[in-house]
């Protein structure tokens, strides 16, 4: 099978969207940082691996590098200050790759077994080739725009919901037979909107370069936004195929296990714990007696103290709960939830749950979402989270307190007040 020669990973972005989550390629899935994940998926169909890194993350994604056995060179260029988003990664290696070269978003996660047809295509008689997802939700990210003879034309980078040129998302997955190609596109574009990587490739389909596009009908699932981690954890899960418990592991004989489920090293798990897979256990974590787990991932190093309930949410490393409910939310690393602490996760009239973005309020799609909770978050006993609500790194939510509304980081709600925080 023919390699593709350059393949470029998109992951210099500062992950704002994300807030009150950081580093989105960092995320791990069944105990595999996202980056790692996309190195190794892609590696077969690659010669070369470029990583545009954010300087906040490039020094972790190397580490991750250097210490995989990858079969293929993997260089890693931290995007310039100057130059952002995907147009600013492309100048940021423009003097480095030569030759034909993919465009991979670093947080989409597809069936990589697609690249075999892009590596098929003759570099003469293809000079640019788009892929596109056919897409029944409204996407807040560019679309196809189509002509009579069905040939993409356009790309039309985040149309209002009521005026889609098309119902077919483009994916950041594109080929250019000479990377010069698009790197001088690049330059070529002028823009005040967001969206001059989408110009720079309208600036190709307005020349004469050959061109095509392929529709995507595989799996695709992307880190955009905090909740897009709930399904792209629902995804990873669906993929444990068998039963794994690590030998080391301490499984009590009055507890249950039903469906497939991945329990890592010295993990304990107490008497009368029920887990329900698809479900993930980090190594050294205790699931306390009475506790239940559903469809979720555990990471590394924590506690789920007896009588708590884990549903369908992501937990990071070295959590620590006691008598919770936790449903449909994400707890980054080191959060804390005292006693009878819990996150609601639906809406009484059982509409879409929304999220603010900023002053904006949008839509997440999803009927049931709970709590996205930043690193080192303190949640007293008898708080209530309600749908939705994002909670920034470090902060502290006072005992018996109601938060309806986001929280900055650092801050310290108390009484329904809100302070900045002095105790960190």
């Amino acid at each position: 099978m023919r390699k593709i020669k350059n393949v470029l990973l998109l992951a210099g972005g500062d992950s704002t969207r994300f807030w009150p989550l950081e580093n989105k390629v960092l995320f791990s899935f069944l105990g595999k940082p996202l980056i790692l994940n996309q190195v190794e998926e892609i590696a077969p169909y690659s010669e070369n691996i470029f990583i545009i890194a954010h300087k906040s993350n490039a020094v972790a994604i190397k580490r991750l590098i250097d210490n995989a056995s990858l079969p293929l060179n993997v260089d890693i260029v931290i995007q310039k200050d100057d130059a952002g988003g995907q147009a600013g990664a492309i100048s940021s290696v423009k003097n480095l790759v030569k030759g034909e070269a993919l465009v991979v978003n670093a947080n989409d996660v597809v069936d990589y077994s697609i690249l075999e047809k892009i590596a098929a295509f003759s570099h003469e008689q293809n000079k640019l080739v788009l892929f596109g997802k056919k897409h029944n939700e409204f996407f807040s990210g560019g679309y196809f725009k189509f002509n009579n003879d069905k040939e993409v034309v356009e790309v039309v980078e985040k149309p209002k919901k009521d005026d889609l040129p098309s119902n077919v998302v483009k994916l950041v997955l594109d080929y250019v037979s000479d990377f010069s190609i698009l790197a001088s596109a690049v330059d070529a574009v002028r823009t005040k909107k967001d969206d001059h990587y989408e110009q720079a490739l309208n600036h190709i389909l307005k020349s004469e370069i050959k061109r095509t596009h392929l529709i995507y009908e595989g799996d695709w699932e992307t880190l955009k936004f905090s909740w897009n981690v709930l399904t792209m954890m629902k995804s990873s899960l669906a993929g444990i195929k068998k039963t794994v418990i690590a030998k080391s592991a301490k499984i009590s004989k009055k507890s249950e296990i039903q469906g497939l489920v991945v329990i890592g090293e010295n993990v304990v798990v107490g008497d009368f714990a029920k887990i329900v897979g698809p479900t993930y256990i980090g190594d050294n974590t205790v699931i306390g007696d009475f506790s239940l787990i559903r469809e979720s991932q555990i990471d590394e190093d924590c506690l789920v103290g007896s009588y708590t309930e884990v549903a369908r949410s992501y937990i990071g490393n070295k959590v620590f709960l006691h008598r919770n409910y936790v449903g449909d939310s994400v707890l980054s690393d080191e959060v804390t939830m005292g006693a009878q602490a819990l996150t609601a996760n639906l809406r009484f009239d059982n509409e879409t749950v929304g999220s603010y973005l900023g002053d904006d309020k949008v839509d997440t799609y999803l009927s049931k979402l709970g709590a996205i909770v930043g690193r080192e978050v303190k949640i007293g006993v008898n708080a209530t989270i309600t749908p939705g609500v994002k909670i920034g790194k470090k902060t502290w939510v006072g005992p018996g307190e109601i938060v309806t509304y986001d929280l900055d980081e650092k801050t310290y709600l108390s009484g329904g007040e809100e302070k900045i925080n002095l105790n960190i």
